[in-house]
């Protein structure tokens, strides 16, 4: 687990091209898994004799499968891995394609992964086609591991455990000018950003007439009047950056029975930011609000500490606080966008309704339209 060597004292793989790209799980095969396991050290003798792909999880962005393979000699490797593919819904490709998704989390787990502190799965393999938005990513499978569930929302008990985690991401990557200056990950321009509030003006009348009726109308008025100001929000006074997660959210952790801190997945949303959007997201969309208003200092303090612990210095708690204020909109922005863009389901209705509701009130808790003035 985290092996941010690669396992078995290898180096991490290295990204492959496009020729490398296996774009469906029916596309991976025996003889392919042998050559990948066996030069990650997980296969010493024998050969994968056969794949079995079952969906796991809801993700709306790409699709992922956990391979159970069996093999000759029996048990001469591990049971399961994971696969990550490009979604096979046109709408999701397309958008994974825009943000650079696919692009960002294989990129991620081959260059970011081995600086940081915070438990992600072991990467086993890695391809990517960037122009035409395909890859794969072979991944160790977390056997036994629970996804959280942002719906249910969790105790303090569990934000604890994951800000400590957050902080293992933010603190080694704090201010580094190598990530600020890699594009993949210090995407943002004017012109984006021109985009993203384009985008999310344009999709929020269609936010309404699906979501409307089921929303709280003070929540709705929130929103309304926030819109107005997502361009001076996009433009906002930023606090330290860092690499953040910008999906930092239960749905995107998995908890063992052998550590209570969990595991972090789904790197597609890594950007260049500062570490208050994370901070706000998670605290805002994974708590109901009766759970947050109470513990939400305690929080920030246990983060800050974390952050202090890993190095980080010249960012006072008092600025964190200020930053988190300000900050607690991305998770409004990102459910508006994103339950416009990819492909609707049940479970995923549910999701953003919940999102849009505890964020909505996190603002209002936090009196944070305050802060972006007149529209």
């Amino acid at each position: 687990m985290t092996d941010h060597t690669g396992g078995a004292g290898r180096p991490a793989p290295r990204v492959a091209g496009p020729d490398a790209v296996h774009r469906t799980p029916g596309d991976v095969g025996p003889d392919w898994l042998t050559d990948v396991l066996r030069d990650r050290g997980l296969l010493a003798e024998g050969r994968v004799v056969s794949v079995v792909p079952t969906p796991v999880g809801t993700g709306q962005m790409a699709d992922t499968v956990r391979f159970t393979l069996d093999y000759e000699p029996a048990g001469a490797g591990p049971p399961t891995i994971v696969g990550k593919f490009t979604s096979a819904d046109e709408q999701s490709h397309a958008t994974g394609r825009i943000m650079r998704a696919y692009e960002v989390e294989v990129r991620f787990y081959a260059e970011i992964a081995p600086r940081v502190a915070v438990r992600h799965p072991r990467l086993l393999f890695a391809a990517l086609d960037p122009e035409e938005a395909w890859f794969t990513l072979l991944l160790e499978d977390l056997d036994g591991a629970v996804q959280g569930d942002e719906i249910l929302g969790c105790d303090t008990a569990v934000a604890t455990a994951a800000l400590r985690q957050l902080a293992g991401l933010h603190a080694p990557c704090w201010e580094a000018t190598d990530l600020a200056a890699s594009p993949w990950v210090n995407r943002a321009t004017p012109e984006s950003e021109a985009f993203t509030a384009s985008v999310v003006t344009g999709v929020f009348p269609g936010f309404l007439e699906r979501y409307g009726d089921r929303m709280d109308p003070s929540h709705v008025h929130l929103l309304e009047s926030f819109l107005p100001r997502l361009a001076a929000w996009i433009a906002r006074p930023r606090g330290p950056r860092t690499v953040v997660h910008a999906d930092f959210r239960l749905d995107n952790l998995l908890f063992t029975a052998d550590d209570p801190a969990p595991v972090v997945v789904d790197y597609q949303t890594i950007t260049w930011a500062s570490a208050a959007y994370d901070l706000a997201y998670f605290v805002g969309g994974c708590l109901e609000p009766e759970v947050r208003r109470p513990a939400a200092e305690s929080l920030m303090s246990g983060y800050h500490a974390a952050l202090v612990a890993g190095g980080v210095r010249d960012y006072p708690f008092a600025d964190l606080v200020t930053d988190y204020r300000r900050e607690c909109f991305g998770g409004l922005v990102m459910a508006v966008g994103a339950s416009m863009l990819v492909k609707q389901t049940e479970r995923g209705d549910a999701m953003f309704l919940t999102s849009v509701r505890r964020h909505a009130q996190q603002a209002i808790d936090l009196d944070a339209l305050d802060l972006l003035g007149d529209a």
